[in-house]
């Protein structure tokens, strides 16, 4: 078989992200995403069958493509394509080809994500399923547990997944590189707007750090509009932010302002918000 052009191959690997982590795909993801006709849509559907004839099969109730437990055509950067969930950069069958200066990002130490791991978690939110997951906590080590898997979280450093634990009854979030295997149990009936924590929005208020000797800069550098920067954030991922931009977030400002650029000037509105206390918490 002849291999399709580049601008085919962008949209057979669009087809088959979609169905790896979103376990589903349609004729009107592909016109939405690339503006070609629908019968165009369907020959690349085809197309893309062929060279991958065990991952897509069509659901007549649906009236898509859905994920049929395959082998994947393409070569998938997990951490990549979890950014792409998140809205944030493009899919590309060839990362290089989104590089466009010379430089660097902090790398990771952390352990390599496994991709039909990572794609199990995906596919369970968009299809609102719960599974039954072997994951390794600090607190209890390694053991099974039912989660509704609802979102993807990065903290900065890792990224995790927002459950609900069934044994627990509550919403928590679990590091990706914890899961050991995940299989998919059902369909679950609880979703992000259960979740208090992530359905409470609250605003931070940050300020340059009191002690600092050129608060100035710092308003610069955080392009602050009279001398604070106002950050809204659902509940539950303020004691990521707080950490992941290194801000004092004690009650007398007591941290170094060399290390800590930045103040939280309202701890105690948030306490009363609904933030959770482990985000507020000084380690």
């Amino acid at each position: 078989m002849n291999l399709p052009r580049d601008i085919q191959r962008e949209r057979l690997y669009y087809i088959e992200f979609l169905a790896l982590f979103a376990g589903q795909v349609s004729r009107k993801d592909l016109t939405g995403r690339f503006g070609i006709s629908e019968p165009a849509a369907t020959k690349d559907l085809s197309l893309y069958s062929e060279l991958a004839p065990s991952m897509l099969r069509y659901d007549l109730r649906r009236k898509c493509y859905v994920f049929d437990g395959g082998k994947p055509y393409f070569k998938h950067n997990v951490e990549q394509a979890l950014h792409a969930l998140a809205g944030i950069g493009a899919v590309d069958y060839d990362p290089s080809r989104t590089k466009r200066l010379p430089g660097w990002v902090s790398s990771s130490i952390r352990r390599e994500l496994a991709l039909d791991l990572v794609s199990t978690l995906t596919r369970s939110i968009e299809q609102h399923q719960y599974v039954i997951a072997e994951y390794t906590s600090l607190s209890s080590g390694s053991r099974k547990r039912k989660l509704s898997p609802l979102a993807v979280v990065n903290d900065g450093l890792r990224w995790h997944i927002r459950c609900f634990d069934h044994d627990r009854k509550e919403f928590l979030d679990y590091a990706l590189t914890r899961f050991e295997s995940a299989e998919v149990g059902g369909a679950s009936d609880i979703g992000l707007a259960d979740d208090k924590e992530w359905s409470t929005e609250v605003t931070l208020k940050l300020v340059p750090h009191p002690k600092a000797d050129h608060p100035e800069a710092t308003c610069v550098d955080f392009d602050m509009l009279d001398g604070a920067k106002l950050v809204t954030l659902n509940a539950c991922l303020v004691g990521y932010f707080l950490r992941h931009w290194h801000v004092d977030y004690s009650v007398d400002a007591s941290g170094s302002p060399r290390a800590q650029q930045l103040f939280l000037a309202n701890r105690i509105e948030l306490q009363r918000s609904g933030v959770p206390s482990w985000a507020l918490k000084i380690d």
